[in-house]
């Protein structure tokens, strides 16, 4: 009886998985090694966005896409592709964009300095305060 059981339970997961469509995870493992805090902006190779992640200096972490097999319905464009990512690497509070790569395939390790561009970051422009008055002095009017 126990058998049969284990034949009926192996039977029904083969079964599931030929009725389900195949997932295959697309992981890049991105590194910020510069001294700035950046996001990693993470695009197909078509141009879509497929999501972003800030960094502190030195942080490392792994963005994935679910690459499940879609019927993607782009008229006029017959050729989509979702790989190689692209990733932009821009610098925190709008400073412009640090370095792009342009080839990260799954599984590739994305250093922000291993690619091109400026690699550098405005410092963020500090607003200036009021001067503060100092005892004993006065403020003249005219």
């Amino acid at each position: 009886m126990l058998k049969k059981i284990r034949l009926l339970f192996f039977m029904l997961c083969c079964l599931q998985s030929a009725h389900s469509a195949p997932q295959i995870p697309g992981t890049i493992t991105l590194l910020n090694d510069s001294p700035y805090i950046l996001t990693a902006t993470v695009y197909t190779h078509s141009g879509d966005y497929l999501g972003q992640i800030t960094l502190q200096p030195g942080e490392q972490k792994n963005f994935t896409s679910n690459l499940n097999s879609t019927n993607l319905n782009r008229p006029g464009m017959s050729d989509v592709s979702i790989t190689p990512y692209r990733v932009v690497w821009t610098c925190a509070g709008g400073g412009g964009v640090y370095s792009t790569c342009h080839d990260g395939s799954v599984g590739a390790f994305i250093r922000a300095n291993s690619y091109p561009g400026p690699l550098y970051c405005s410092p963020k422009e500090e607003k200036q305060k009021p001067a503060a008055k100092t005892p004993g002095s006065r403020s003249e009017k005219k």
